[in-house]
């Protein structure tokens, strides 16, 4: 009876874990002018231990930026953001920077990286989709 319970809960553990597992960094340029900057931020990204993934969208004048943070680091979040934050403005001053490690902003952004990919989207309802997820992280702060 013991290992039944034991083998249960060993399952239940690990498929809930699943439900967390990285999904991936995902880069989207709506301009090809963006590429450049894209793969700079993505790198600078993945080379801060204390994030684990990413999406990465630029447009014309506007680069945003989800992150996940691994959960070690969660008590930092405020720092790794402020440096997130300057590094951003000061490499691409004449972008509007909009910086979350919200998860609901991250999902919003990995469903708009979808549509993209697949072509769901033109440009003008991408850069629509945009506005829509950025006005949702004002509204969240």
């Amino acid at each position: 009876m013991k290992k039944m319970m034991l083998t249960a809960i060993s399952i239940l553990f690990l498929t809930g874990c699943a439900a967390f597992e990285q999904t991936g960094p995902v880069h989207v340029k709506i301009h090809d002018s963006e590429n450049g900057t894209v793969k700079e931020v993505a790198q600078r990204i993945e080379d801060t231990k204390e994030l684990y993934d990413s999406v990465v969208v630029a447009a014309d004048s506007t680069l945003v930026v989800s992150y996940k943070v691994k959960h070690m680091n969660r008590f930092q979040m405020k720092s790794i953001e402020k440096k997130m934050k300057s590094w951003l403005t000061e490499k691409y001053p004449e972008k509007e920077i909009v910086l979350s490690s919200d998860y609901k902003i991250f999902m919003e952004l990995y469903a708009f990286s979808d549509k993209w990919q697949t072509g769901e989207l033109n440009e003008q309802e991408a850069m629509d989709e945009i506005e829509k997820i950025i006005k949702l992280k004002k509204e969240m702060t």
